[in-house]
């Protein structure tokens, strides 16, 4: 019997790291965590499951949610952020499956802040 106990003990101790790592955010999430949803974006063409643009904290933001953490897909627009961009995005945040771009400076410490 307590060969039984430490052998579940070593698995779950084991599984949990990776239970938490595959955890997903939701729009909905966001939105009870203060992201206002104004327009939703055409979120297919970068692989995302859904987004929208809004605001978070005052700031003018682009939250996409995707599938899981393996997903997401920063690239698509560091572009965006980089120096002399005429978007106007200053922040590109990835957090769990969820990436954000921001107009402002304190919108991804609110995403940052969430937890599945």
């Amino acid at each position: 019997m307590r060969n039984i106990t430490v052998f579940s003990l070593v698995v779950s101790m084991l599984v949990s790291p990776l239970a938490i790592a595959n955890q997903t955010l939701t729009i909905a999430d966001a939105e009870v965590a203060g992201f206002e949803k104004r327009s939703q974006q055409i979120f297919q063409l970068i692989g995302a499951q859904d987004g929208w643009s809004g605001s978070w904290g005052g700031e003018t933001v682009e939250l996409y949610q995707f599938a899981s953490k393996l997903e997401v897909k920063p690239e698509v627009f560091e572009s965006s952020v980089q120096d002399g961009n005429i978007s106007g995005w200053v922040e590109l945040c990835l957090h769990h499956n969820m990436l954000m771009l921001s107009k402002g400076d304190k919108a991804c410490g609110k995403l940052k802040s969430m937890e599945p």
